[in-house]
């Protein structure tokens, strides 16, 4: 694998660990919320408190981690386009 690939594939692995562990936290702060406030957690939809709750900086935390997750997978993917040579052919007509 190309050394410079390397370097993106270890952001990404490092992202979506980072994302993992936000996501399980951001869980669990539901959890909690949903034994002091009955349906906290209902079907389909959650609360996610106000500004400045614990469970709402959880949530933020967790999309901060999505966002570096997808610009990571992004910065990957064109790491991978820039050292794949293109094929181009080249015409040339005579006459």
């Amino acid at each position: 694998m190309h050394p410079y690939l390397k370097i993106r594939r270890r952001m990404l692995d490092k992202a979506l660990r980072r994302y993992a562990l936000a996501d399980a936290a951001w869980r669990r702060g539901l959890e909690q919320a949903a034994l002091l406030v009955p349906g906290a957690m209902g079907r389909g939809h959650v609360m996610i408190g106000n500004p400045g709750s614990r469970v709402r900086r959880l949530y933020d935390e967790r999309d901060r981690a999505l966002q570096r997750l997808a610009a990571a997978r992004t910065k990957l993917h064109e790491a991978r386009r820039r050292i794949r040579p293109e094929r181009r052919i080249l015409l040339i007509t005579l006459g």
